[in-house]
């Protein structure tokens, strides 16, 4: 590697004048300098500039943090801070905080150790005054911040006139009669959100229209969550416009409003954008602001040149810059055409359809208005409980006169009995003409078939899942202990056994979380398979192939005693515990681990940001014999819209419903939604569900030598029936499993007669 002594030697001048013309500290002539630059370009000289900066004591790296480049905003803004430091002798160092806060501080950490000299910033941290204080301020580091100011702290901050901006095209909209407005924004903790927040009330304040609750929505400021936002807003009112402070919020919102089949003429969107010289194609948006970012980016990297300069004597400003002049956005009120109509097929019934109360769903129906306009058949649901779900269906089925249902969801086990007994629809035509290979491989035969026929169409996959406090696991402190206790190493547990050590620790011998798991046991259907998983484990069943009770007492007395150490390490409350409120407990940070089904989750975002920060690991279950939770649609056998049922059908596993679904956090049989690079990114646990599946099977019903099918729910009621007893004190181990084995005898004696 050259030096600059060689440098020197072969332009025949000394190391000072090339050091003079390196560092520009003094005059070289063009005739010298020209010889130099020669001389630097045949030995491919480089300085060494940590050498230059460890002996000067100066550095010459600038810190650049923004929340992402997904949003053309922050595009903009760093291209303004480019071209500011172009030719500076500084260099930038970006990185991202995705809006997490320890990715915040974790990016700063590596910044000061690497000895930055400044800091341009757009924070998710506006109330740690103390750690921008103690690094930034009271060093006279310069730090300029953009957007986002910190509360309390001497700094440089640069904005736009946010306020004003949203004021005026909220006025704007106000004065050509639309009064229906929203509002969707970030938190409101960011000091340009609160702004625009402020800006659109008071000029709905100031045109003497108090609003309704509600007309301001925050989000995480993703295109993602303005999606389900919007979703979730359409399905209880129709705005006459949404107003937005970004064109990523903007882009969210218009995808929800396309889904739900309204046009930009029924529902506007304005929003906050950038300047662009392609005015009438740069936005999807109804109308966009021109913020000019690249500006503000090069004014904010000026800040922090001019203090560098100066560090000691240069003041601290606050820059507010105005937007260019905000075009009218004219627009009309909707006219009756225009307005998203309920479509009426040529039968004005609506398709009736059944489905369960879980988080997934309620998502799901957000996505209901793009089926009805796309086949002009209108949908009416009804959501029942789980555990009440399977009653209620076999008693309206059985009942006289109309079927209320035509199309309803059932859990896999269920099939065979619905199936045998006419209850659902045989659908095997229809299914034979679609492409199976979306599916998951061979799903079908879980979620669909039985007896060579087909009776509906796989919906939700879910496997179960272990979820643990990754904080916890690889806490250094509780490693050192749980190891020192147990002389093994605290890990995500391989075993049953393992998993009930790691969770008596967690519960019995540190503070630091209350729990080490809870339990459900508050119904049947949320109780039997926490003693199914831990009888695959163990390799037994309750049933052989033939329909003969097999219930091995040793395999048993294992599962049994396993199951018995976790209620003991669990937390106390099992008995009225759901698949639901263990999810809770949980998330709140309650319990160290949780096994459950991916559909019981309650809010995938604050799971997407906890993986992301690294609070929360996923990992396959302890023993790997994952039980297959899933739930498929169905047609009613007695329903008289089969036509319009099969096309709701085919809609919920078409590419784009699963896509959506999937960004709404739900898990869908759709292989492609698993292995799409882009909902990876959002859901990095989508891999683990995946490659879960070749070892996760269904817990599924015998069928008897004569062909008959027993009923799941007969079978979850008498093995949980004696596990609540066991629970309760009132059995011993081996008579529990005992009477189990003799109930299940006597269930296929009947229904063997």
């Amino acid at each position: 590697m050259a030096t600059i002594r060689d440098v020197a030697q072969l332009a025949e001048v000394s190391i000072a004048t090339v050091s003079n013309y390196l560092n520009h500290t003094k005059p070289v002539k063009k005739t010298t300098a020209k010889k130099i630059q020669q001389a630097i370009d045949t030995l491919k000289y480089s300085q060494n500039l940590s050498a230059r900066s460890l002996k000067s004591n100066t550095y010459l790296d600038v810190g650049v943090i923004l929340p992402n480049f997904d949003d053309s905003y922050y595009v903009q803004i760093f291209q303004g801070i480019e071209n500011a430091f172009q030719n500076s002798g500084y260099f930038t160092n970006l990185a991202f905080s995705y809006d997490i806060p320890d990715f915040e501080q974790n990016i700063l950490k590596g910044f000061l150790q690497k000895q930055i000299c400044g800091l341009i910033l757009v924070s998710c941290q506006p109330d740690n005054r103390k750690l921008f204080h103690d690094h930034f301020s009271s060093e006279t580091r310069p730090l300029v911040l953009i957007d986002r100011d910190i509360q309390n702290l001497d700094a440089n901050f640069i904005s736009f006139d946010n306020y004003s901006m949203i004021h005026r095209i909220t006025s704007n909209l106000l004065a050509q009669g639309l009064r229906r407005l929203i509002l969707i924004s970030g938190p409101d903790r960011f000091e340009c959100e609160a702004n625009c927040i402020q800006g659109f009330r008071t000029a709905m304040a100031q045109a003497g229209f108090i609003p309704p609750s509600k007309t301001v929505i925050q989000t995480n400021l993703s295109r993602e969550d303005a999606f389900r936002k919007t979703t979730q807003l359409l399905r209880l009112k129709t705005p006459d416009a949404i107003v937005t402070t970004s064109e990523s919020l903007a882009s969210g919102v218009i995808e929800g409003l396309t889904v739900h089949g309204y046009s930009p003429d029924a529902i506007p969107v304005l929003t906050l954008g950038e300047e662009h010289w392609n005015y009438h194609t740069h936005s999807f948006a109804s109308g966009s602001a021109p913020r000019p970012a690249i500006k503000l980016g090069q004014t904010a990297a000026n800040l922090l040149l001019a203090q560098l300069k100066a560090p000691l004597t240069k003041e601290n400003e606050r820059v507010l810059l105005k937007a260019s002049p905000i075009p009218a956005f004219p627009v009309q009120a909707p006219a009756a055409s225009a307005v998203h109509q309920t479509p009426d097929g040529p039968n004005s019934k609506p398709l009736r359809i059944l489905m369960v109360n879980t988080p997934q769903v309620h998502t799901f129906l957000g996505l209901l208005k793009d089926f009805e306009n796309q086949h002009g058949i209108r949908t009416e649901i009804t959501i029942l409980p789980h555990h009440h779900f399977y009653e209620t269906l076999l008693e309206k089925h059985g009942s006289a006169g109309d079927m209320p249902f035509d199309v309803f969801m059932y859990d896999i086990p269920w099939l065979p009995s619905l199936a045998v007994n006419h209850v659902l629809e045989d659908i095997t035509e229809d299914v034979n003409q679609m492409d199976l290979n979306i599916f998951l491989p061979d799903c079908l035969k879980y979620f669909s078939a039985f007896q060579d026929h087909y009776y509906g169409i796989p919906f939700m996959y879910a496997p179960q899942i272990l979820y643990y406090r990754k904080d916890l696991f690889e806490d250094p402190e509780l490693k050192n202990l749980y190891e020192h206790r147990n002389n093994i190493t605290l890990r995500p547990p391989r075993t049953l056994k393992e998993f009930n050590t790691v969770a008596d620790f967690f519960s019995c011998h540190t503070d630091a979380i209350p729990y080490g798991l809870s339990i459900p046991a508050a119904y049947n259907e949320c109780l039997a398979p926490e003693i199914y998983m831990r009888l695959r484990a163990y390799g037994g069943r309750l049933f052989s192939s033939s329909g003969q009770v097999c219930l091995d007492e040793k395999i048993a007395l294992k599962a049994y005693v396993s199951f018995l150490r976790s209620i003991q390490a669990a937390k106390p409350d099992y008995r009225t515990a759901t698949d639901i409120s263990i999810v809770q407990d949980f998330l709140k940070g309650e319990t160290a681990m949780l096994i459950t089904y991916p559909s019981f989750l309650t809010d995938v975002v604050d799971l997407q940001k906890s993986s992301m920060i690294g609070s929360i690991g996923y990992y396959h279950i302890p023993g790997r014999s994952p039980l297959l939770g899933g739930w498929s649609l169905g047609i009613s056998s007695r329903s008289e819209a089969r036509g319009a049922a099969m096309k709701f059908l085919k809609w919920s596993c078409d590419q784009k419903t699963a896509n959506y679904f999937s960004l709404l956090g739900g898990q869908t049989a759709i292989t492609s939604t698993y292995t799409n690079d882009e909902l990876v990114k959002l859901y990095p646990w989508l891999p683990l569900y995946y490659s879960t599946y070749p070892y996760t099977r269904p817990m599924l019903p015998p069928r008897l030598n004569h062909r008959t099918i027993l009923s799941q729910a007969d079978i979850d009621s008498i093995v949980c029936h004696e596990l609540f007893e066991l629970m309760d004190g009132k059995l011993e181990v081996q008579d529990a499993i005992s009477n189990t084995r003799q109930k299940l005898q006597a269930l296929t004696e009947q229904y063997g007669t």
